[in-house]
């Protein structure tokens, strides 16, 4: 058994906390063109590593990190979704818990160190090729894992389950706030955002045959 205390990051041992994006794949294939703030990276240059906090590849653009800005972030690919029992306990990973029918509501967990950060909860109907996301919440406490991309990793996790070339998407209601309305503006959403369609599956009480 791992002993969180001694691998939480709390003292620095193994850095701190970077953005995170997603990208599907391994090696070089998932490094993207452009940094968070738009540099691209085969102009500005980067590099690339390993994050000890995250247990995840990472990437550096030398442009931002001579003009002294936030220059590194993580990778993460949102297609590796364990099961809980299968979850590893160290690094940040995306952990599934699906629902107990078909068409229910399931909900996939952002870990880091075997702790819950954050998480989206969706609904998807193969049949019906209907697919609603119903919650996301990334923590503020007691650490705030806010504004590094935690959100924009579990939105592509939910995507992952449904993918959006075969299902029509929507989220429930929204906050109508500045940040709410930011928030989705830069994930790039493919569906209707705040009016959710919901399939007659969705909304049965009858229970149905689910395969995760």
């Amino acid at each position: 058994m791992i002993d969180r205390r001694r691998t939480s990051g709390a003292q620095g041992e193994f850095g701190h906390a970077v953005p995170v994006r997603p990208a599907v794949g391994d090696g070089s294939a998932r490094i993207p063109d452009r940094c968070p703030r738009g540099h691209h990276l085969r102009i500005s240059g980067a590099g690339s590593g390993w994050s000890h906090f995250y247990d995840l590849p990472d990437v550096t653009c030398r442009v931002c990190a001579a003009l002294g800005d936030t220059a590194t972030w993580c990778l993460l690919d949102p297609t590796r979704q364990p099961a809980a029992e299968a979850a590893p306990e160290r690094g940040l990973t995306l952990v599934r818990f699906p629902p107990a029918r078909r068409a229910g509501i399931g909900r996939i967990e952002l870990q880091l160190n075997g702790q819950t950060v954050g998480e989206v909860s969706l609904a998807a109907c193969g049949p019906c090729r209907r697919a609603v996301l119903t919650g996301i919440r990334v923590d503020d406490v007691p650490v705030n894992y806010r504004r590094l991309g935690y959100g924009r990793v579990l939105v592509a996790a939910a995507l992952a389950r449904a993918p959006a070339a075969r299902y029509r998407w929507s989220t429930t209601a929204l906050r109508d706030t500045v940040e709410a309305r930011a928030f989705w503006a830069a994930v790039g959403f493919p569906g209707t955002v705040g009016h959710p369609t919901y399939c007659s599956d969705m909304t049965s009480r009858e229970p149905k045959p689910f395969r995760d």
